[in-house]
């Protein structure tokens, strides 16, 4: 496990009140007798990458981080974990991440993948909901990746404002409480915090964001943070335009 120096950034934010908006009942929601409630702090481990996977879990409350550290001592947060978020399914018995909570208040179910195994081969809602948790997963992990493809820092926290406040808040928002801090998106989109700290600066000057204190934020023009979506799936005459595929060398300025 990699220990930083987060004091100032513990001694600088506040602490997260977001409400999440539920829409639907969570998966697994309706199986809480099976599971086991852990209460986390900031920083406290879940479960370590390479370990075998004996538990499915669920984010009942607060907000965890899947991530996997480098070679160089640096992390890659993978996927951001919110209430109703079901993870913990891993590959060949084994977890390639590890995860941890990022607030701290953080209350975590964990079921026993055996029993859950047992219970989806005899209740088709229950296999359903385990397959829908699992598609979810994947659906962040790939939007992700599109957005890690984008060109500059500044699409990329753009885009990444507008989907963490859908997903706080149900639906398309305008206003979104950051539940991490600029720390941990950094590490999410493989950028450095100074870079982050500058993007959101540059999109509060061309008037796109608010900035109200350190963590809310009110998105003022949605179409100018969507449009690296408009421009990346553009569909001219029913048809996705045809590009040659043109490679290019990535410039240190894409990672700072």
């Amino acid at each position: 496990m990699i220990i930083r120096n987060s004091s100032a950034v513990r001694a600088t934010e506040s602490i997260w009140t977001h409400q999440r908006v539920t829409v639907r009942q969570s998966p697994l929601e309706s199986l809480e007798p099976l599971a086991a409630r852990i209460q986390c702090t900031r920083g406290q481990e879940i479960y370590k990458e390479d370990s075998p996977v004996n538990y499915w879990y669920r984010i009942i409350s607060g907000v965890a981080r899947r991530f996997s550290a480098r070679a160089d001592g640096r992390r890659q947060i993978v996927d951001l974990l919110l209430p109703g978020d079901v993870f913990g399914f891993g590959a060949r018995g084994k977890h390639h991440f590890a995860v941890e909570a990022a607030i701290d208040g953080t209350v975590v179910a964990r079921y026993p993948r055996s029993r859950l195994d047992a219970l989806a081969e005899s209740d088709a809602r229950i296999a359903r909901e385990l397959r829908d948790a699992a598609c979810e997963a994947m659906s962040r992990l790939h939007a992700l990746i599109l957005n890690l493809g984008r060109t500059t820092a500044e699409e990329k926290v753009g885009h990444f404002l507008l989907k963490i406040a859908e997903r706080l808040a149900g639906g398309p928002s305008d206003k979104v409480v950051l539940p991490i801090s600029r720390e941990d998106i950094a590490d999410h989109l493989a950028l450095s915090v100074e870079t982050v700290s500058r993007s959101l600066t540059q999109l509060k000057r061309r008037g796109v964001i608010r900035l109200i204190g350190t963590r809310q934020i009110r998105i003022i023009d949605r179409r100018a943070l969507a449009k690296g979506d408009e421009d990346q799936f553009a569909i001219i005459g029913g048809q996705r335009p045809a590009e040659p595929y043109r490679a290019r060398r990535l410039a240190y300025s894409d990672y700072d």
